[in-house]
């Protein structure tokens, strides 16, 4: 929630309207997660971000109709890149992201039983965040479920981490729209990928 009543209530009707939107196009492709467009969205990834050897990626274990990321992040693995996944800490809106090294085993319910890997893996600072949503904009701004969890994660790292973190967001074409209501501690995504392409929007943090 923002504080301000009449942004939630926008942000609420169109998430409602984004969210059927996702769920068409995940079971208009191959049934839940569009396995097809996966697989697509990730070839499209690897044409146009550079992952180096030994880069640090977070992605996330696919919920309900959200693109699944497994195809890419299985793709990068094998290039060299460390695979790490995010996981609520409770009583905060941050996300710490833990080294998962199998990506075909469903790992254990988190907080709010959202998967990940457990406490005892190891934590690490990612390089590039494929971040998942409900919608985004032309302008790079995200509609998440509105938990602020990537909101308050990606300003906390870009403020005090000393390196050029991504935020990708990572999504279905037809979760895109021309605008989106904000609030200015709404961070903007650097990238957004979809079965279309991948689009790089313009900020101060490329300048």
């Amino acid at each position: 929630m923002t504080g301000d009543p009449d942004l939630d209530r926008r942000k609420a009707s169109l998430r409602a309207k984004l969210k059927a939107r996702r769920a068409e196009a995940a079971q208009a492709n191959d049934g839940a997660n569009g396995a097809a467009i996966a697989t697509l969205a990730a070839d499209r990834f690897m044409a146009a971000i550079p992952v180096a050897v030994g880069q640090i990626v977070s992605g996330y274990w696919p919920m309900d109709d959200e693109l699944d990321p497994r195809p890419l992040l299985m793709q990068l693995q094998r290039k060299g890149a460390m695979i790490v996944l995010p996981a609520v800490q409770q009583g905060t809106r941050l996300l710490q992201f833990r080294l998962c090294d199998d990506l075909a085993d469903l790992p254990p319910a988190g907080a709010y039983g959202i998967p990940a890997p457990a406490a005892t893996a190891t934590a690490l600072v990612p390089d590039i965040l494929l971040v998942p949503l409900v919608g985004f904009d032309r302008e790079g701004f995200r509609l998440g479920m509105g938990g602020g969890y990537y909101d308050a994660t990606l300003q906390g790292l870009r403020a005090v981490v000393d390196k050029k973190i991504l935020a990708v967001g990572y999504a279905f074409a037809v979760q895109q729209v021309a605008e989106l209501p904000h609030a200015a501690h709404d961070e903007r995504l650097d990238w957004a990928v979809t079965e279309r392409g991948a689009v790089r929007f313009a900020s101060e943090r490329q300048s």
